[in-house]
């Protein structure tokens, strides 16, 4: 997975940490704010998701503090009722996961790119598409499969210490199945990296 950094193309004029949801109305479209839900992503071989150097790793929980990961509502539709389209961010909302193709691979890589998570959410469902995963739950876990590239799926790898990235070939070297744990406001921060040490701020 890449870092790459994107201006925001819309900004709001607060900077408190708000969500932000676009809804049809007589007059057009109106914005209506709303906080983020607060995460820790864990996979099915007991590994949770960091932050480390600008990548995400999955790494074996072993006293290590994990990514709190900010989720909103998409604007894209599913034709899946049990799908629910979602937005992730990391660093404190600073940056968001993205599915797009890789040149260099010529299949979908998971990028991070520098965007807020609150501007991200009032945007066009064109501009969404990247960033969109369709959350499911199969069974008690959930899946995180890409908008953009359907049969394309979040996943780690069965080596702890690998960074996150997609597949389309689930199975027993591809977890795609995750558990969200809810994150309490005094666990929220900067996560700890692989070893050990905070990682470093987002750099406007």
């Amino acid at each position: 997975m890449s870092f790459l950094e994107e201006s925001p193309a819309v900004r709001t004029g607060s900077e408190g940490w708000e969500g932000a949801e676009l809804q049809g109305s007589s007059g057009g479209l109106k914005v209506v704010t709303k906080d983020p839900e607060k995460f820790s992503l864990h996979d099915q071989n007991h590994k949770v998701l960091v932050l480390d150097s600008g990548t995400l790793m999955a790494v074996l929980n072993k006293s290590i503090l994990p990514e709190t990961f900010f989720v909103l509502a998409s604007h894209l539709s599913s034709a899946c009722e049990e799908e629910s389209p979602i937005l992730l961010a990391v660093a404190d909302g600073e940056l968001c996961l993205c599915c797009e193709q890789d040149k260099n691979a010529d299949q979908p890589s998971l990028q991070l790119k520098k965007r807020k998570l609150r501007h991200l959410a009032i945007q066009h469902e064109a501009d969404q598409q990247p960033f969109t995963f369709y959350r499911a739950m199969v069974g008690s876990w959930n899946t995180l499969e890409s908008a953009m590239h359907p049969g394309w799926f979040i996943s780690t790898s069965c080596n702890p210490g690998e960074p996150v990235r997609m597949t389309d070939e689930p199975g027993i070297k591809n977890t795609i199945e995750f558990s969200f744990e809810q994150v309490c406001e005094a666990k929220t921060g900067p996560a700890k990296s692989v070893g050990g040490e905070a990682s470093p701020p987002v750099m406007e």
